[in-house]
């Protein structure tokens, strides 16, 4: 089975305030008791697609579901799978730091462990150095591998002029201790059980070289909807309708990292990792006709306004017979829509839920993360515009917040992550 590209979310920003019952000032201190749960706690490969044994029929006539227990994602090729890989159902991110005393010679030994254990855990097989655990079937399991931009500096490697870290937007109310990182590890796959074994794994390998700083634990709704359709988000909207597709993940495409990058990074890309909380006590008090002139798009379909499909072009100039603007001014779609080909990413984010917060409303909102080959064409002017005119940026504020340079793959299986700029 060969799943599409998967469908995920724009950020939606932290600008403005809105009348919020939640005000971004309190939600500092409600960010730790949420999805980004603590360190104790649990809830491409050159080949994108999968490698699946034959799926038994579905019962009665149903469709058969996007997801089996059975698929495995090749782990060695030029890039790193996770990326343009079809979107799992779960994720857990992880980002860690270099121990004190640890330096570049003991972070090559992790990463030798890391590869060797990821090429078992993502076919399913034993791993060696730690067979207490088992996975079992893969579900598709990706292992993705980044470095931060301080650990970067500290090694002495050159940085690449993309290698920036994120300005400050208006209305973030970002927690440090939950944003940043030396290393980022992310885990996807179609099963939660697969996860938390491979998290285990990855853990105690990394021991006492690398300790967490911070886990992210995500969900979507692949495996619960036939491929190539929208999933929607938990605002209830039809999220992800004109990302970028796995063909336009080419070589020259937005994801990848070219020349004249330094050689430690040439194949790799850069993930974008934002923590957005969704204030829906407010969103729920919109009508849907309020909300879609939020968004730009209808609720129930997905289409621009003006329009009845969901894949309709969006035509920002298009004006009613008042002569006013039918997707409005200040409406989502509108400042989160390219307006080149340099401001293109691949978006591969998942919904969160964590515990009820101190105002009694339940943590909630989306993991954005994207992937694309210079933050500061792409993301960083996407997300500036969001942050000084999204009329969605009322319904929500960022708590955390991160820039990582992944690795290019390991070639074969001769390599190991991190090869390029740790020898």
């Amino acid at each position: 089975m060969t799943r599409s590209g998967g469908d995920t979310a724009t950020e939606p920003s932290a600008a403005k305030g809105g009348g919020s019952a939640v005000s971004r000032r309190s939600l500092f201190g409600l960010v730790g008791a949420g999805a980004v749960v603590g360190i104790t706690g649990f809830a491409s490969g050159a080949t994108v697609g999968r490698l699946t044994a034959p799926a038994a029929p579905a019962a009665d006539g149903a469709p058969s579901p996007v997801a089996d227990a059975r698929d495995s994602v090749p782990f060695d090729g030029i890039h790193q799978a996770g990326i343009a890989t079809p979107a799992q159902a779960n994720l857990v991110l992880t980002a860690y730091d270099l121990g004190p005393g640890a330096g570049r010679a003991e972070l090559a030994a992790v990463l030798r462990e890391w590869t060797k254990a990821a090429r078992a855990l993502t076919a399913g097989a034993p791993v060696a150095a730690d067979p207490q655990i088992s996975v079992g079937d893969p579900a598709a399991l990706t292992v993705t591998v980044g470095v931060g931009r301080a650990l970067v500096v500290r090694l002495g490697v050159t940085v690449p002029s993309a290698f920036v870290d994120l300005p400050p937007f208006a209305g973030d109310a970002l927690d440090p201790a939950l944003s940043d990182g030396d290393v980022v590890v992310q885990l996807c796959a179609d099963d939660p059980l697969v996860l938390a074994q491979a998290d285990r794994v990855l853990t105690r390998l990394a021991a006492p070289h690398l300790t967490p700083r911070w886990q992210q634990h995500g969900f979507g709704s692949t495996g619960a909807r036939r491929d190539g359709t929208t999933g929607r988000n938990l605002m209830g909207q039809l999220d992800g309708t004109n990302n970028v597709t796995t063909s336009q993940s080419a070589q020259d495409g937005p994801v990848w990292v070219n020349e004249p990058a330094p050689a430690w990074l040439a194949g790799g890309s850069y993930l974008v990792v934002r923590r957005i909380r969704m204030l829906l006590r407010d969103w729920d008090a919109l009508d849907t006709s309020r909300q879609a002139r939020v968004i730009g798009r209808t609720k129930d379909t997905g289409a621009p306004l003006g329009s009845r499909d969901e894949a309709a072009f969006v035509d920002l100039e298009a004006r009613g017979a008042d002569g006013s603007l039918v997707i409005p001014a200040d409406a989502h779609v509108r400042h989160a829509a390219p307006r080149s080909a340099a401001e293109n990413m691949m978006r591969r984010g998942y919904s969160y839920r964590g515990q009820l917060a101190s105002d009694g409303e339940v943590d909630q909102g989306l993991l954005f993360l994207s992937y694309q080959n210079d933050p500061t064409t792409s993301f960083i002017p996407v997300q500036s515009r969001l942050a000084a005119e999204d009329a969605l940026s009322a319904f929500t504020v960022t708590t955390a917040s991160a820039v990582f340079a992944i690795l290019p793959g390991t070639g074969d299986e001769s390599g190991w992550l991190g090869a390029q700029l740790l020898s």
